[in-house]
C-alpha cells in the first residue's frame, strides 16, 4: 500500500525534482486548507496551514541549492531558521514563525489550546501570503500549482 514507486500519484505531485514536489506539496496543503476552512474543521486548517509554510520553504532550500533532500531541517522552528540563514525571510519574521508555531500550533495539537475559526482563518492568510512572497522570488515560481485568482 505504501509502497517506493507508486503508480497512482495525486495530481499534480507527479514530478521527479524533489523542489518541485515541496512546491506543489505547499500547493496542494494551501487548497486543502481552504477547503477544510469553508467545513469549519479550523484545528486542520491551522496544521495544514504551518505545513504549507514549511514546505514552501524547503521548496526554495532545494531550489537554490541551499540543502539536500536528505538533509532538510528536522524540526518545524529549525525550517524557519534555515530560512533566515540563507536570506528567505528575515530573522525576526522567522522568529516570529517559531514563536507562533510553538505558542498556538504545538499548543493546539499536543496541549489544551483552543482553535479558533478566526485564528485558522488568519493563520491560511499568513501561509498564503508567504507561499506567494516566497513563489515569487523563485525562477520556477510558474511551476507553482495555485490558483492565481485565490
Amino acid at each position: 500500500m505504501f509502497d517506493h514507486r507508486p503508480t497512482d500519484v495525486e495530481a499534480g505531485l507527479d514530478v521527479e525534482d524533489p523542489a518541485l514536489l515541496q512546491l506543489r506539496k505547499a500547493c496542494r496543503l494551501l487548497a486543502g486548507a481552504a477547503v477544510l476552512e469553508d467545513e469549519g474543521y479550523d484545528t486542520l486548517v491551522i496544521e495544514a496551514s504551518f505545513d504549507a509554510i514549511e514546505r514552501t520553504v524547503e521548496f526554495r532550500l532545494l531550489e537554490r541549492g541551499t540543502t539536500e533532500p536528505d538533509d532538510l531541517p528536522g524540526s518545524h522552528p529549525d525550517v524557519y531558521r534555515e530560512a533566515a540563514t540563507v536570506g528567505i525571510f528575515s530573522e525576526s519574521v522567522a522568529e516570529d514563525l517559531a514563536d507562533m508555531w510553538r505558542e498556538h500550533r504545538a499548543k493546539t495539537y499536543y496541549r489544551d489550546g483552543l482553535v479558533t475559526t478566526e485564528r485558522a482563518r488568519k493563520m491560511h492568510e499568513l501561509a498564503t501570503e508567504i507561499h506567494a512572497f516566497v513563489v515569487g522570488r523563485s525562477a520556477q515560481g510558474h511551476e507553482c500549482l495555485c490558483d492565481p485568482r485565490d
